[in-house]
C-alpha cells in the first residue's frame, strides 16, 4: 500500500505536469487519473489535435522508457482504447507521451512509446 507521502508527491508531479503540458504545450486537459479496471492514465490531454495519454515519472535518476515497461504500457493501451471508445474517438489520432520530473527539470517525451497488443 502506498504511503501518504508516496501518494501526495505523485499528486504533486501530476500536478506539475499538467501544468507544463498546459502553459509550455497548450494542451486541453481532457481527464486526470481515468482509471478502468486494469490500468489507470494519468492524464489525457488534447495537443495540437492529437490525444495524448501523458504517464507522469518522478525519478531521481533513469530515464522514463526505464520506468514504463511492458506491463505497463499493456495497461496504459488497455485504458486509452477504453477511453477512446466511450468518448467517441475511435477514429482520432492518439499516442502516448510520457513527463518525466526529475530535480534538475522536466522532460517531455512526445511518442513515448508505441503499443501494438
Amino acid at each position: 500500500m502506498f504511503s501518504v507521502n508516496t501518494r501526495e508527491t505523485g499528486r504533486a508531479g501530476e500536478r506539475l505536469a499538467e501544468r507544463y503540458l498546459v502553459e509550455q504545450k497548450h494542451a486541453r486537459i481532457l481527464a486526470r487519473n481515468y482509471t478502468v479496471r486494469g490500468g489507470e492514465i494519468d492524464l489525457v490531454a488534447e495537443i495540437d489535435g492529437v490525444i495524448a495519454f501523458v504517464e507522469v515519472k518522478l525519478r531521481n535518476r533513469g530515464s522514463a522508457h526505464e520506468a514504463i515497461g511492458y506491463t505497463k504500457q499493456k495497461r496504459l493501451s488497455h485504458a486509452a482504447l477504453i477511453y477512446l471508445q466511450k468518448n467517441g474517438l475511435l477514429d482520432c489520432t492518439s499516442r502516448f507521451d510520457a513527463v518525466l520530473i526529475q530535480p534538475d527539470g522536466v522532460e517531455y517525451i512526445e511518442r513515448a512509446f508505441d503499443f501494438t497488443p
